[in-house]
């Protein structure tokens, strides 16, 4: 192929001496016509393409075809108009095709939407694309800039060395990415031309400052002619990190960020440090983007190949020169924020490592806080349960003095008696009979009555064990064993009540003890059953008129502090008598401040008020459930219940201090166990779960 030589070309022309562009020729219309797709179809026997795009309006897609065409003979070269025509250039492709190279002109009125509509069929997926223009500027390339499918800009006129050397750079890095070899290359689309610009990448370059930017580009100019300048939106990624890196943008206007990704997430590298040429370390060293670039603001960008910086560095040596300087002075200013940075991680990890104690410290004075905290709501529960326990003593301690009156005369009665074994049998029967119903002990007085006529000395021998009328008959018909098996009866109710008087004021004391003794730094294993059982005999004062039902199924212990556990319990529970209790005591409110307004029902309805309680198990948890039928607990309330210092009690004689449920929480969660809470009117259930024994020992 000849060039015209340099006296033929224009004086004021830039670049080369030689290699510029015949612009429009002859030949051209006969290029345009075998190489359209709509007409000429591919050229046969040819399985690699590059594809063309223009329709020749603005004299580019003509002399561009022609020049390359004339530099690779061996390729097939097939044009189209525009997007539109893509649909029949795909046509006739097959699986041993390959589009190495796809180059757009400056007569597409959208190169971004080209790429995109290229990019959707499989063949040119990956392909890189070649932009020819003779616009100052272009709006449509922020998409294929930010893909990386942009490989180049080259300016129209253009110098065919350069335009053949960075086309074949392109072609080749196309078939080594699809996994060909050096040698499978070559066969392919041969070698480059021996025209065309090859040459090393540039080493250890990168700029900053703003005046020497524009020596740079008058540099580049002088060579290359002016350079279209690529008005870039906020967000446009100019490179990626790990990937190949294609050009260096020369930033003219805005700002760029240096972003590297880490384990930990993105981390801002470099803002005002990132200099206004990117990307060209990486492309001197052949190496994958180390950082994503991406603009801040609005940006003006030049963009330079590889190819177009060897050319201008070859031809006006003096930006090597600027190139040397600059890159010093970045990678100066990037190695002292380097160092600064290693200041201020080193400051702020002593800073870190001060507060770091500094929370250890008041953690475990929380800690500290939080278990003198539960401890004093322990003793402020067991003070306000104090007058019921009172109050539970005294009913077995009264009915056992009266027992105690009775045993002297009851003693000498049976001592007396001329039928001690009626005597000891009805003592016996009195005392180990297991408690009747109050219906059934009717129906036999009822039974008994004709016959011994005396309905006190009837219930007197029932209690005392009497159930057929044989042996009320006979004891009708002897008085004597009447008398003997009275006082028996008589003796034995009164050692009963004796006996389990003191049983329930035992019973009493030990769940006293059992709240008030301070647990072990260890937990134990407990039976949630037996806690409640306890909590139950001490509020029994607390839930009066209550209807207490307990639904209890076998379970595994749980390991916990028993005192604590019991806390909790005694919260739920008096929590939910004190509900029915107040909605009580508002509808009597309510009734006396309005009495016409007739009568108001609970949220229950007619139903008894009635606290059940449930334990069972969940999988390998321990379930608890306390359910109330009681008003329920407002949405709103419900939001906040757990909240410390919260109460609804505020202004009734009961004041709460709005620490119960905050406690309850805590606790619970210090045994890795969790509280549900369901209300609505008329029923609220507190489900807690804990963890079982074993599933402790397991994790252990």
């Amino acid at each position: 192929m000849s060039f015209p030589p340099a006296e033929a070309s224009s004086a004021s022309a830039p670049g080369l001496a030689h290699g510029w562009t015949q612009g429009p020729a002859q030949g051209d219309a006969q290029v345009l016509e075998r190489t359209d797709v709509r007409s000429g179809g591919h050229r046969a026997g040819y399985h690699i393409h590059v594809l063309v795009v223009g329709d020749n309006s603005r004299q580019i897609a003509g002399p561009l075809t022609r020049d390359l065409t004339q530099s690779f003979p061996n390729l097939c070269f097939d044009r189209i108009q525009d997007l539109n025509d893509l649909d029949a250039f795909f046509e006739d492709l097959g699986d041993d095709d390959h589009v190495v190279l796809g180059v757009a002109t400056s007569e597409v009125p959208n190169v971004d939407a080209l790429i995109e509509s290229a990019r959707a069929s499989s063949l040119m997926a990956s392909t890189q694309w070649m932009l020819v223009t003779d616009q100052e500027i272009h709006t449509d390339l922020a998409v294929c800039t930010e893909s990386g499918h942009l490989a180049s800009v080259v300016r129209s006129p253009w110098t065919v060395p350069l335009l053949s050397g960075q086309a074949y750079s392109s072609m080749r890095r196309y078939l080594e990415e699809c996994g060909y070899c050096g040698g499978e290359i070559l066969a392919l689309i041969q070698g480059a031309p021996s025209f065309a610009v090859q040459g090393p990448i540039l080493e250890g370059l990168d700029l900053n400052e703003a005046q020497v930017v524009r020596e740079l580009l008058e540099g580049v100019e002088r060579v290359l002619g002016p350079r279209p300048r690529i008005i870039l939106p906020r967000g446009t990624h100019l490179l990626t990190q790990g990937h190949r890196v294609e050009a260096v943008h020369l930033v003219l206007e805005g700002t760029v960020s240096l972003h590297r990704d880490s384990r930990h997430g993105e981390v801002l590298a470099h803002l005002a440090t990132s200099g206004p040429l990117i990307g060209l370390i990486s492309l001197a060293r052949g190496e994958s983007a180390f950082f994503t670039a991406l603009t801040t603001s609005e940006a003006t960008v030049v963009r330079l190949t590889t190819e177009q910086l060897q050319i201008a560095l070859t031809e006006d040596p003096s930006i090597s020169t600027v190139l040397t300087a600059l890159a010093i002075r970045s990678l100066t200013r990037r190695l002292m924020r380097a160092e600064d940075l290693h200041v201020e991680n080193a400051m702020l990890a002593e800073d870190l490592e001060r507060q770091k104690e500094e929370l250890a410290a008041t953690l475990e004075d929380l800690r500290a806080t939080r278990a003198k905290l539960v401890e004093g709501a322990r003793f402020a529960m067991l003070g306000e349960l104090s007058a019921g326990i009172a109050h539970e003593l005294n009913n077995p301690v009264t009915a056992l003095l009266r027992a105690a009156g009775h045993l002297r005369d009851d003693t000498e009665d049976v001592v007396s008696s001329p039928e001690p074994e009626a005597c000891l049998n009805a003592l016996n029967s009195a005392m180990d009979l297991p408690p009747l119903s109050t219906a059934r002990e009717r129906e036999l007085q009822k039974e008994f009555l004709p016959i011994l006529h005396d309905r006190s000395v009837i219930r007197q021998l029932i209690r005392a064990g009497l159930s057929d009328h044989t042996q009320a008959q006979k004891l009708a018909d002897d008085p004597k064993q009447l008398l003997a098996f009275q006082a028996g009866a008589r003796l034995g109710s009164s050692l009963r009540s004796v006996l389990a008087s003191g049983e329930r004021i035992i019973a009493l004391t030990q769940s006293l003890k059992g709240y008030a003794r301070p647990d072990a730094d260890e937990r134990k294993e407990v039976d949630v059953r037996r806690g409640i059982d306890d909590v139950l005999r001490l509020t029994s004062h607390r839930v009066h008129g209550i209807e207490v039902v307990c639904e209890y199924e076998d379970v595994e212990p749980v390991l916990a502090h028993p005192s604590k556990l019991q806390q909790v319990w005694t919260n739920l529970i008096v929590n939910a008598a004190e509900a029915i209790e107040d909605e009580a005591a508002d509808l009597k409110a309510r009734a006396e401040a309005n009495p016409a307004s007739g009568i108001h029902l609970p949220a229950r309805g007619h139903d008894e008020a009635r606290i059940t309680i449930r334990v069972a198990m969940d999988g390998d948890q321990v379930e608890v459930q306390i359910c109330d039928n009681g008003p329920g607990i407002a949405p709103e309330v419900l939001d906040r219940i757990m909240e410390p210092h919260f109460t609804t009690k505020a202004g009734r004689v009961r004041f709460g201090l709005g620490m119960g449920m905050s406690i309850v929480r805590s606790i619970i969660a210090d045994l890795d166990g969790r509280l549900l809470i369901d209300s609505h009117p008329g029923s609220t259930t507190m489900r807690i779960l804990i963890p079982a024994h074993h599933v402790h020992e397991e994790e252990s």
